[in-house]
């Protein structure tokens, strides 16, 4: 990102807070009809995208160049345009009505300047993904097979992707952005700056530093708080690893090991409620369920791929003999208890929505709410200067958000508008062979190759357009088709080979980069059973009795520490070969929801547990005794 110079900063640093209180008031008060809303958004977001990211690394470092500023010219004027014609747009409909010359020009250059600035801001891998996308709007009539379509023209081509009001550029998703998006940014920046973050990886470290292998549950504890406010996998990485993996390497663990545990917890921050990125309100606007009870919903997964993670990283303590936190680096509980009013600002957002508030109500409120904690403190006030830091980190993280949304709305409006997307369904259903964990496993590989140097959220929407046909063929409830699609969208972040999470904390640890993601990949595999699990069992989605969920916690929780053992090598003692593929397979069983399977599951991590604890003492009791006086 570019160093601007002082006369550039101030014009986005007024701009920001223009864009700032205006989200605000939209959130509070009430807002404009939607293609208003959506157009004034991306003219306030997308120019800058061009502002602060050059083009090539021989670009000016220190302000926009001249086809910078065009290209900024250019978006204002196309999403302008949609403000000013509003009502006309509003009446029109998609295929029917004449596309105007200057939509035509003004869309078609739109489109290109939101491939470019995803280029720039986000992957170029997602901009090449968009560009493909679009080559094949203009193309469709000659492919083969299901992807054979009638010929756009010209003018028809850039309507679907620059005028619907559901899809496009400026559809449901960008109305997301708006609505929803901006406002919870901006409350995770004000929430931050008020120094909620360090309280939180305070507050790990007093709740789990004593332990053995400390300094690691240190970590999964923080990633997990922290990224309940962040909303972003490296960000949670670097906000928290700049402590934890210091610590994690003084405690004993490896530079490759440090790293790897942290970018498997990093991760876990995002799927973590309240918040859980932007990915969780698209689902909430696409599936028509309530926010609230999507976060309820994900709430035990959460918990149970944190847990997963604490058992790996145990496992490995107890492996090598990793010692806790020495005290004196842990902070004083009364210290943390004079804070504890950053908890606060979590609970009002829960309160609110459990109340029925919109998202976006319950983030106007938790924001004034959290403004008067700051001044509790006079070391956290925000002061005038920290709030225009506030907007102009918020209109950055929304300018790169805005510009993935707006890419991704084009590829689903053409996936959807050529039948691709249902073509694909149909595809998953007849190869699985009328299995569902084979249409699990196939669902799972195509967001894995998708998360490959595609952000998460634009990971997640094609994913889930062209992935949920086939998964409620198989009746899998919407929720947890959703649920499944976005866990793994996330956790492409660490794998292998554009282990995005484990590069950015090879980088604090010193580590290899690749092996850092290898590594991840082992270490998190614990947390790729639950996907799988709640499907299987959608009581762990609060879809059941109170015995139902607690029956499928018990065993879930019951196969994650028989899997974590299993990979580790490590129970009561260390384990042979042959024990940990019983409690890898236990744990495999314990998946499943079929009676048969569940004994199955039960049979064999207890006598892999009984296995491990009979050698351990046996070995114990061969271990020759210390002689007197030694």
């Amino acid at each position: 990102m570019r160093q601007l110079n002082r006369s550039w900063k101030i014009l986005i640093m007024a701009t920001a807070a223009i864009a700032a209180v205006l989200h605000y008031y939209w959130a509070g008060f009430g807002s404009p009809e939607p293609r208003t809303l959506r157009g004034l958004h991306l003219a306030m977001l997308l120019p800058f995208v061009f502002f602060l990211y050059p083009a090539t690394s021989k670009s000016p470092q220190h302000r926009p160049s001249v086809p910078d500023l065009l290209l900024a010219v250019l978006c204002l004027a196309a999403s302008l345009y949609t403000v000013v014609y509003a009502d006309r747009l509003n009446q029109r409909f998609i295929g029917l009505h004449a596309v105007q010359p200057i939509e035509v020009v003004l869309g078609g250059l739109l489109a290109l300047a939101v491939m470019e600035a995803c280029r720039r801001s986000v992957s170029k891998w997602f901009a090449a993904t968009v560009g493909v996308v679009i080559v094949y709007l203009m193309t469709c009539q000659y492919w083969p097979g299901m992807f054979h379509y009638k010929a756009f023209s010209l003018d028809r081509a850039i309507e679907i992707l620059y005028l619907p009001n559901d899809e496009g550029i400026f559809g449901f998703l960008m109305g997301i952005s708006a609505e929803i998006l901006f406002i919870y940014i901006l409350f995770a920046a004000v929430l931050l700056s008020t120094g909620a973050g360090d309280y939180l990886i305070e507050f790990a470290s007093w709740a789990a530093g004593w332990a053995r292998g400390g300094a690691a549950k240190v970590a999964v504890i923080s990633s997990a708080l922290y990224g309940t406010v962040s909303g972003s996998t490296v960000a949670n990485v670097y906000a928290t690893g700049s402590f934890t993996i210091p610590l994690m390497k003084k405690s004993g663990y490896t530079a490759k090991e440090a790293a790897a545990i942290e970018s498997v917890a990093g991760v876990g921050g995002q799927i973590m409620p309240p918040i859980m990125g932007a990915g969780s309100f698209i689902m909430s606007e696409v599936t028509g369920i309530p926010y609230f009870t999507i976060i309820k919903a994900a709430a035990i997964p959460a918990i149970l791929y944190c847990l997963g993670v604490f058992c790996m990283v145990h496992f490995i303590a107890l492996k090598r003999g990793v010692q806790p936190i020495d005290r004196a680096q842990r902070p004083p509980l009364r210290k943390l208890i004079r804070h504890a009013y950053f908890f606060l600002p979590f609970l009002t957002v829960l309160l609110l929505l459990a109340y029925g508030y919109s998202p976006s109500k319950a983030a106007f409120h938790t924001i004034w709410v959290t403004l008067i904690l700051s001044f509790f403190d006079r070391k956290t006030w925000l002061t005038p200067k920290k709030m225009l830091d506030i907007c102009f980190g918020s209109l950055v993280n929304c300018a790169l958000i805005a510009a993935v949304l707006a890419g991704s709305g084009m590829v689903v409006g053409v996936l959807t508008r050529t039948g691709v997307a249902l073509s694909f369904g149909s595809i998953l259903v007849s190869v699985s062979l009328n299995s569902l964990l084979l249409v699990l496993v196939l669902v799972f590989l195509v967001v894995s190759v998708l998360g490959t140097g595609i952000p998460t959220t634009a990971a997640y929407i094609i994913a889930v357009t062209v992935g949920a046909y086939a998964l409620s063929k198989f009746g899998i409830a919407s929720l947890a088709a959703h649920l499944f699609v976005f866990y793994y969208a996330v956790l492409a972040d660490m794998t292998p080979p554009d282990a995005v999470t484990a590069f950015a904390a090879a980088n604090i640890a010193g580590a290899d980069p690749m092996a850092t993601g290898i590594e991840g990949f082992r270490l998190g595999i614990a947390g790729f059973l639950v996907p799988f699990a709640f499907v299987y069992q959608p009581a762990l989605l609060l879809n059941g009795s109170l015995w139902q969920i607690a029956a499928s916690v018990a065993l879930t929780v019951f196969g994650v520490v028989c899997l974590s053992s299993g990979v580790i090598g490590h129970l009561f003692g260390p384990l042979k070969p042959l024990q940990r593929l019983t409690l890898i397979a236990a744990a495999g069983f314990l998946v499943f929801s079929a009676q048969i399977d569940v004994i199955l599951g039960l049979c064999a991590g207890i006598g892999g547990f009984a296995w491990s604890f009979i050698d351990s003492r046996a070995t114990a009791a061969r271990r020759p005794s210390a002689s007197p006086g030694s």
